[in-house]
């Protein structure tokens, strides 16, 4: 199969769109031809699109998105659009009216299903790396010295990136005495009112892309995943997957109820609160749960998942 690719993948997997297309086309070029375009580069989508037998857009799907395509769909042969949260209800209420796209490949279906008939929508699991992400108990306290993390208070971690409305701040409000509040930080939409709340309120806050971000995860006692929408974070958190994977619990508001489409081994994997106040018990708890073994039950690698996508746009390529 030839393979066209829009998006902004750029080796690394540093966040959670880009993180699943990454792992995606390195899967699909073991045995497919794929070539990739860049969002903005018209040009080449259309050169690529062309000689392509689908085209996939991993893109945020809002109305900039939608106008795009429909200019691009005559020069295109079938278009699939990944969908990793909501569609804006302007994409969907155009779409409607006039459809871009012949397939959708969703997280949830929840998140497609005003935009797109059903016949067309595809769910498909989050993939995880297992021999990477698993637990490294023995090593706990080596790895905090080599991180230059404490071992005589509770270590509350979050990776992410710092743009608004993710509720990071929260973290602030952690004892510094008793809890190390820390953050690391892709350096993608980074907003710089939240960056200044959380360095001056004594969180640590550690930028760029790390390759053993893993050690990060075993180091912690709780992850913390603050966010109340998917507005602002993808409906299957890869974080919170990865966290469970190196037998971390989570912490997390019962608001974000996508949280459920992760199988765990045990219901004590999150747990879940619904106020702030509730935090400092919550995490006091969670700690208490850290895990000899993965929290994730039967996952999926990201090979399996491939071969599950490319199955299904087999069959629309019939």
């Amino acid at each position: 199969m030839k393979i066209h690719i829009i998006s902004t993948i750029n080796g690394l997997e540093n966040e959670g769109m880009r993180n699943i297309a990454t792992h995606l086309s390195r899967e699909f070029e073991k045995e497919h031809t794929v070539t990739y375009s860049s969002l903005k580069d018209v040009p080449s989508i259309i050169r690529n699109g062309r000689k392509s037998d689908i085209t996939l857009v991993f893109a945020r799907l809002v109305k900039s998105v939608y106008y795009m395509l429909r200019f691009l769909r005559p020069f295109l042969n079938k278009i699939c659009v990944v969908c990793v949260q909501p569609v804006s209800d302007e994409f969907s209420t155009l779409n409607c009216k006039h459809k871009v796209a012949d397939y959708c490949l969703a997280l949830c279906k929840s998140d497609a299903e005003k935009a797109f008939d059903d016949s067309i929508i595809h769910t498909f699991p989050v993939g995880i790396n297992t021999e990477k992400f698993k637990v490294n108990i023995d090593s706990r306290q080596e790895l905090c010295e080599k991180l230059n993390l404490p071992t005589d208070k509770t270590i509350v971690l979050h990776v992410g990136h710092c743009s608004k409305g993710r509720y990071l701040e929260e973290m602030v409000t952690l004892d510094k005495s008793k809890y190390h509040p820390i953050i690391i930080a892709s350096g993608m939409f980074d907003d710089d009112d939240t960056i200044k709340t959380l360095q001056d309120g004594g969180v640590d806050l550690r930028f760029g892309f790390v390759e053993n971000i893993e050690d990060y995860y075993n180091c912690a006692d709780v992850y913390f995943f603050p966010t109340k929408s998917s507005e602002f974070v993808i409906s299957v958190p890869l974080s919170c997957m990865e966290a469970l994977s190196c037998g971390t619990p989570v912490v997390a508001y019962k608001s974000f109820d996508k949280l459920s489409l992760i199988k765990t081994t045990d219901s004590k994997a999150f747990v879940l609160i619904d106020t702030l106040q509730e935090l400092p018990d919550a995490v006091d708890n969670a700690k208490l749960l850290k895990s000899e073994s993965s929290y994730l039950y039967n996952p999926e690698n990201w090979s399996a998942v491939s071969d599950d996508i490319i199955s299904a746009l087999n069959n629309i390529l019939e």
